[in-house]
């Protein structure tokens, strides 16, 4: 069944409850807790006692990774050039000042401004910074070195 009164008297009604509660956890709050009756004290009477127990940690075996060797040796190839075992996570959550990377975050903001800046050099046709070295010719003719040879032999 629905209360058809109006909120408002509702509200009246509901106020009187209010101040009640209010005011009897304010008058709980001022009571001051009597102290609790101590124990009666028995007429000497022998508590007995445990002997002293100790518990000791058994002894903890330590976990050698490199107590058996790979019996199997395989030379260095051309894969192994090739293979990168990649950014390990302590590399890249170290900060850059440290040799890190700074997080993944940083990491792929910084990889893609330099993918993007690859793309705008080749779009663009800038020279890249690294050039090849290409080799310049002697400076001296055959025939010019064969007598520069003479007059040093001569000329001891």
């Amino acid at each position: 069944m629905t209360d058809r009164r109006p909120v408002r008297s509702r509200l009246r009604s509901g106020l009187p409850c209010l101040l009640l509660c209010c005011a009897l956890k304010a008058r709980a709050q001022q009571a001051t807790p009597t102290p609790a009756p101590s124990p009666p004290e028995t007429a000497a009477a022998p508590v007995p006692t445990l002997d002293r127990i100790q518990a000791l940690r058994p002894d903890e075996e330590v976990l050698d990774l490199y107590t058996f060797k790979n019996p199997i040796a395989v030379d260095p190839n051309r894969f192994e050039k090739a293979y990168s075992t990649g950014i390990s996570p302590e590399q890249m959550g170290r900060d850059p000042r440290d040799g890190g990377y700074g997080g993944y975050v940083n990491y792929g903001l910084n990889k893609g401004l330099w993918e993007t800046w690859k793309v705008f050099k080749k779009a663009t046709g800038m020279r890249p910074y690294e050039q090849p070295a290409i080799a310049r010719p002697p400076p001296l003719t055959e025939e010019q070195m064969r007598r520069a040879a003479q007059g040093l032999e001569a000329g001891e």
